[in-house]
């Protein structure tokens, strides 16, 4: 009996210190990666870097205690933790074959986070999956669409990412005036309406905007373009701005924006 109760205690011993060990983890990579960060010559978003890292090395820390746990645990109970090691090796190998899947999308995370290709909190484009990504795990990233849809997405699938994170973000903004619209005026008119919103909105605007006249002809028009390097992600919220103001400033200077027209001919026949 007494020995029944020794073995128990010792393996709650390794339960309760293996629990300890995961929950405390966290607090040391918390402190080691705020270090590490703030020590970095580049500046970075602590914030979005701890967000990134903390999880997949609480998840690699939470699986090597869980193992080797187990492994105490049955040799606790009387089974040889080594004949099953043995075992899990040979069929390891067989199993290997068909786990190359698995395989390939936590190496593609692994090198996702430590290439600084994604991070927690990044927009960012996977194929047609256009979102923020919520977390970057061994396996699996997450992305929440701007619908709200949380899309789960194999690392091992992620081949090309645009990511509206890194330096800067551009915003493009593209207008059709009518073919008999005095070009010159509208032009006068998007420098007008885009220097009053740089000077409203510092913050956003990160170099002088450019004013390109003509870029395309097109059926009913001729497009015009603005363009300007933004903050990160701020490019839609630009975007958005400058076609309000510029349709408003449009209508004001009586500056046609064109539709679809038709010219119909009718041929009626003479009466004899």
């Amino acid at each position: 009996m007494s020995l029944l109760l020794e073995r128990v205690l010792r393996i709650g011993a390794v339960v309760g210190f293996s629990w300890i060990l995961v929950y405390m983890s966290r607090f040391v990579f918390r402190r080691l990666l705020l270090r590490r960060l703030k020590a970095s010559k580049r500046q970075v978003d602590l914030s979005r870097k701890l967000n990134t890292f903390l999880p997949l090395l609480q998840s690699v820390v939470t699986y090597l205690v869980v193992f080797f746990a187990l492994v105490l645990i049955l040799r606790e109970i009387g089974i040889d933790a080594t004949a099953i090691l043995a075992g899990a090796g040979v069929v390891g190998i067989a199993v290997g074959f068909g786990a190359q899947t698995l395989i390939r999308d936590i190496l593609t995370g692994l090198f996702l986070v430590f290439e600084d290709s994604l991070s927690v909190g990044d927009m960012v484009q996977i194929g047609d999956i256009t979102g923020t990504v919520e977390e970057i795990g061994l396996r699996v990233t997450r992305v929440r669409t701007l619908s709200g849809a949380l899309v789960t997405v194999p690392n091992g699938e992620i081949s090309r990412i645009v990511n509206y994170n890194r330096g800067f973000s551009r915003a493009v903004v593209e207008v059709s005036v009518a073919y008999e619209a005095d070009i010159d005026r509208a032009t006068e008119v998007l420098q007008r309406v885009v220097e009053a919103y740089r000077k409203s909105h510092p913050h956003l605007l990160l170099g002088e905007p450019s004013v390109q006249r003509i870029v395309r002809l097109e059926n009913s028009g001729v497009v015009l373009r603005v363009m300007v390097q933004v903050l990160p992600q701020k490019h839609w919220e630009v975007e958005r701005d400058l076609l309000y103001h510029i349709k408003k400033a449009f209508d004001a200077e009586r500056i046609e924006i064109p539709y679809p027209k038709y010219v119909v001919f009718l041929n009626t026949p003479r009466n004899t």
